[in-house]
């Protein structure tokens, strides 16, 4: 079996790392990822290490992540080798992270927010515009409402 991948697929792997990292993930996730969707037939973590030509240990950690957010799947083992696929539904991924990460996300900044308000700390040394402070109470309610919402409701493809 070849396990050199053209420069244009490492490319287009690179380039989806690049956006995943965008949106808080590791680049890595992102090029196992587009390994994993492209492929044909389920791929272990051998194969994609030497594909990607990284370290074992990096791809191990990267799989680990994309198996609790739900990207990828196990699909079989053989051998004491274990084979993934990509989650074939995309929208329950979505609302996976967003439950478990987003949503923890958000509750730790109201859950500040309602510290600060209570105590305000630096009342003494920098004025801090209490309508501001409820304006922003305001604005993590709604952050969290439209969350919710999202996470709610079943996505539809369009």
């Amino acid at each position: 079996m070849k396990t050199q991948c053209g420069p244009e697929l490492m490319a287009l792997a690179k380039e989806i790392g690049n956006f995943i990292q965008y949106w808080g993930f590791k680049k890595i996730h992102g090029q196992i990822w587009t390994l994993v969707f492209l492929s044909k037939q389920p791929l272990n973590s051998t194969i994609i290490t030497k594909k990607l030509n990284v370290s074992k240990a990096l791809v191990s950690l990267a799989i680990k992540d994309l198996l609790f957010y739900k990207v990828i799947e196990v699909v079989e083992k053989k051998n004491k080798e274990i084979y993934f696929r990509s989650n074939p539904d995309i929208y329950s991924v979505i609302q996976h992270v967003l439950k478990t990460r987003e949503t923890v996300m958000l509750e730790k900044i109201m859950k500040t927010h309602e510290d600060f308000k209570s105590t305000n700390p630096c009342a003494a040394e920098f004025k801090i515009d209490s309508d501001k402070i409820e304006e922003l109470g305001f604005m993590i309610m709604a952050a969290q409402g439209t969350l919710q919402n999202l996470i709610s409701n079943d996505l539809e493809k369009t």
